[in-house]
């Protein structure tokens, strides 16, 4: 029993690493790893803007590679956007267009920057590429280039701007068999409806009828109603109403 209790929570723990670097999070922190592999103690780290199809991604890349270099190591001393949009205005540099790595290296000098991290997030098929190139900003040299792939996910889909108001609705048919029989079994048909008005929230009814096709002289029939309430506690993949999840239900039944 302790040797299967062991087993059971190696899987999990690998499976939630597994996991976890396959989320823009987990490519992030790998990346924050690398990089800070590269730096010397007590440096300066320039972090430019990733160039990705929205300004709400490109923000959330930098400052989620920011606070992960600085958790993996303190002593780093880190500049990103803010500081050099400051030195690309004496430098009379327009930021809307695609930027050089010549001149991301002389807005990174001027900052006294030691490394420069700078890349851009592309989209294939369904995943997305995150490339990440870290320069000595001294010799102008690659320390590395590096990409790490990502699945989609609503977070990604909503960092894009791209993630619909989300509300699920559906709505089906059942076909069973149930035991509402004196002596056989019953079968059974209905429907079920589901409707999600919000991320973690789904409201569910389903109602069927059953017949004792195999009582002759007391037919049986019995009509079920159920409701549900589900509350999503932990979505695996982002995704809106998925995931591991709590539910409270109640319903009657009635023989005739």
């Amino acid at each position: 029993m302790k040797k299967r209790l062991i087993i059971l929570t190696i899987s999990f723990l690998l499976s939630r690493q597994l996991f976890a670097n396959t989320t823009i999070d987990g490519a992030i922190t790998k990346a924050a790893v690398d990089i800070t592999e590269k730096c010397d103690a007590k440096s300066i780290l320039a972090i430019d803007d990733f160039e990705s199809p929205s300004q709400a991604m490109t923000l959330y890349i930098r400052e989620q590679l920011a606070d992960s270099i600085f958790a993996e190591d303190g002593l780093l001393q880190i500049v990103t956007r803010e500081h050099m949009d400051k030195v690309e205005k004496e430098l009379k540099f327009q930021n809307s267009g695609v930027v050089s790595e010549k001149t991301i290296l002389s807005v990174a000098e001027r900052l006294g920057a030691r490394f420069l991290v700078f890349g851009k997030l592309e989209e294939f098929n369904s995943s997305y590429i995150l490339r990440v190139r870290m320069l000595d900003v001294k010799t102008g040299a690659y320390l590395f280039r590096k990409t790490y792939e990502f699945q989609y996910s609503q977070k990604t889909e909503q960092l894009l701007g791209r993630a619909p108001n989300y509300k699920k609705v559906s709505l089906g048919f059942l076909l069973e068999a149930n035991k509402n029989s004196l002596d056989f079994i019953a079968p059974s048909v209905g429907f079920a409806f589901d409707y999600s008005p919000w991320r973690k929230v789904s409201i569910g009814a389903k109602a069927a009828a059953s017949y004792d096709m195999f009582e002759k002289n007391n037919e049986l029939v019995t009509l079920e109603a159920l409701g549900t309430l589900r509350f999503y506690i932990v979505s695996l993949t982002g995704e809106p109403v998925t995931g591991i999840y709590a539910e409270l239900q109640a319903g009657t039944s009635l023989f005739f």
